[in-house]
């Protein structure tokens, strides 16, 4: 007998998906890791980190989460009262196509506190990150995913806006790709 489900999309792997960016991001990224372990206005100059010490800044599970700056999962479950910047980055749909492919889209999310948001280059946390997302991501083909785009051609939702509550202001970026 001939398995049926073999024709239709399975999205194997969807629950690796955020860990998969992280990964990328370990390896492909030095700014970003900067801007989220350095709480300076000078935190964009300062030395890269080590692989060691990006891990570290991933929340692994552990009871108080406002220890942790890099997320990959949506939504915040323990009061964040540091002046610090967290990402999160996490499957955030997926449409189905057809029976056998379906667009699924991430989020790219970045918050930082307004008290260390404004950089000593006269940039800002948020909009460098939100920036260094796209510049990392944006059509890049990664392992198990596939190639993340931000446009609205091959979907209608890729875009870029604001988020974030009084005291951590934020952006959210949503970019696509298509699944089987």
């Amino acid at each position: 007998m001939i398995d049926d489900r073999i024709a239709y999309a399975q999205y194997e792997d969807f629950n690796t998906f955020s860990y998969k960016c992280i990964k990328y991001l370990m390896d492909n990224n030095e700014v970003i890791w900067k801007l989220l372990k350095y709480d300076t206005s000078d935190a964009w100059n300062r030395a890269n980190l080590t692989k060691v010490e990006k891990s570290a800044l991933v929340y692994n599970g552990s009871d108080d989460s406002t220890l942790f700056r890099v997320f990959m999962d949506m939504g915040q479950p323990d009061v964040h009262t540091r002046e610090d910047t967290i990402i999160r980055i996490a499957p955030y749909s997926i449409f189905p196509e057809n029976r056998t492919v379906g667009t699924l889209t991430m989020i790219f999310e970045v918050y930082c506190h307004y008290h260390i948001n404004t950089l000593s280059n006269y940039t800002t946390r948020v909009d460098t990150i939100a920036m260094e997302f796209l510049k990392t991501f944006n059509g890049i083909n990664i392992g198990g995913i596939g190639k993340l785009f931000f446009n609205r051609m091959g979907s209608q939702a890729p875009k870029m806006e604001l988020s974030g509550q009084i005291p951590h202001k934020g952006k959210f970026i949503l970019m696509s790709n298509k699944v089987v």
